[in-house]
């Protein structure tokens, strides 16, 4: 009578609490299969509710956060997958037309340019607003045979783009100015100015 009263009270206990006084009473009265059925029933409740609670939260609800020690955070690599497009955007194939020639528009024969050739060893080239050193660098090297130490950039006012392209000492910047015709360019323009116009 005890273990059946208790079993219909348990709302004011918990199942814990019941479970464990159920199995006390099977121990030491050694009551028969019908309470023995009654005491499996709600371990079984018990266990689904552990279940349930983890279904619902998550094995593992509390996330342990990185604790930072550096003030810079570089983000991390991910894989990054080639494209495989199922259909081409463009029926055309595009070819690179930004090459050597498209990088290096003109020498310079102005006469502070020719100053700088006299002076530092330095040539002066008109450059495209979208070329780096390093392409300016590489395009001298295959237009006009001699590598570079140094190249310089300036963005002129107009908005358009200048390079100062520092020859090797072993070679001489005046030599490489004649054989591109910068100085012929640069004579004819100061006997133009010189000479007036009628």
């Amino acid at each position: 009578f005890v273990c059946v009263f208790f079993f219909s009270s348990r709302r004011r206990h918990t199942r814990q609490r019941s479970v464990s006084w159920a199995r006390r009473c099977v121990q030491e009265t050694g009551i028969n299969a019908e309470y023995m059925g009654i005491l499996q029933r709600t371990m079984q409740q018990e266990k689904a509710q552990k279940v349930k609670k983890v279904v619902k939260k998550g094995q593992k609800a509390i996330r342990k956060q990185k604790v930072w020690t550096k003030p810079v955070f570089r983000r991390p690599k991910t894989k990054t997958a080639p494209r495989k497009a199922k259909v081409t955007r463009s029926s055309y194939v595009k070819f690179n037309t930004f090459d050597k020639y498209a990088i290096i528009k003109n020498p310079l024969s102005s006469e502070s340019a020719i100053r700088t050739i006299e002076d530092n060893n330095t040539l002066v080239f008109a450059v495209d607003m979208k070329a780096n050193k390093k392409q300016i660098k590489h395009a001298c090297e295959q237009l006009y045979n001699f590598k570079p130490v140094k190249v310089n950039t300036l963005i002129k006012p107009d908005g358009t783009k200048k390079a100062y392209v520092k020859v090797p000492k072993e070679q001489e910047a005046l030599e490489i100015a004649n054989k591109i015709g910068i100085m012929q360019q640069s004579h004819q323009s100061i006997i133009e100015t010189r000479i007036p116009s009628k």
